[in-house]
């Protein structure tokens, strides 16, 4: 049987050493980052414009503020918002722990519906072109910043690459990549892009008077690219006077091929 009078006592007696010992610690200020954490978000809502971290500085008794496992957490109580909405950050610390300062200590986010969507993968990679596998994946995040999303991007750095959500002006803020890495399957030759000048000779016996588009754009090796300063067709058929749209096939050097097919617009007499 439990002897509570005694029980009691040395529960006191360790309280009271506890208490000594926090009274004699040293009172010390320390400073730390930590992550932001997000609670009370809806469900199928995401936010934009979140910070990953928060500063804090801290005030308290050296033991605890110097330990290396300090019990101390900031969270942004996003609870019902929705649209553009400022809130402040709160921070969970230990007893005897005062929060002196909090960088920033609000912050405005904008909550949006989340979305998804495909988008390609584009390897980027040195005088190679890197077909992966998969070619498409899932951009999931905010409805706005799913819907700027043109790719998602990579370094050809080894057979499997690392990819990152892009839009016309950079990189997109918390959109997720399902999956956020593709596997490598093969290296070809890169070909270049490059519009040249398109001439036409017309049938026998017709005089070409206009016709349009007046380029062509072509793709290929860079070597076989950078001499080629125009391409020429020859109009074939029964062309009589008068205008017409034809498809026409330029005489190409090897290994360079017209962007799709090549329709033009003529008048002849």
């Amino acid at each position: 049987m439990r002897d509570w009078p005694a029980f009691l006592l040395s529960l006191l007696v360790a309280f009271a050493l506890w208490y000594s010992l926090q009274e004699r610690a040293p009172v010390v200020e320390r400073s730390l980052k930590v992550p932001l954490q997000v609670v009370g978000l809806g469900e199928g809502r995401r936010a934009l414009g979140l910070p990953r971290e928060v500063l804090l500085r801290l005030r308290g008794p050296a033991p605890l503020l110097e330990g290396r496992a300090l019990p101390v957490s900031a969270y942004l109580d996003l609870s019902g918002a929705e649209g553009e909405v400022v809130r402040e950050v709160r921070v969970a610390a230990p007893q005897g722990v005062e929060v002196l300062e909090v960088v920033p200590a609000r912050v405005e986010v904008v909550v949006e519906v989340e979305a998804q969507r495909q988008i390609p993968v584009e390897v980027l990679a040195q005088g190679a072109w890197v077909l992966t596998d998969p070619v498409f994946v899932e951009a999931v995040g905010p409805k706005s910043q799913v819907e700027a999303a043109v790719s998602a991007v990579g370094l050809d750095l080894g057979d499997e690459v690392a990819l990152f959500p892009f839009g016309p002006e950079g990189p997109l803020e918390g959109v997720e990549l399902r999956p956020n890495r593709v596997r490598v399957v093969e290296r070809r030759e890169a070909l270049f892009l490059k519009e040249v000048p398109l001439s036409l000779k017309p049938p026998p016996g017709r005089r070409l008077l206009d016709y349009a588009p007046k380029t062509v754009r072509l793709v290929g090796p860079r070597e076989a690219l950078e001499g080629l300063t125009g391409v020429t067709a020859l109009l074939q058929g029964a062309l009589g006077p008068g205008e017409a749209e034809v498809a026409v096939a330029p005489d190409l050097p090897p290994g360079v091929q017209t962007l799709g097919p090549v329709r033009v617009r003529v008048a002849l007499e």
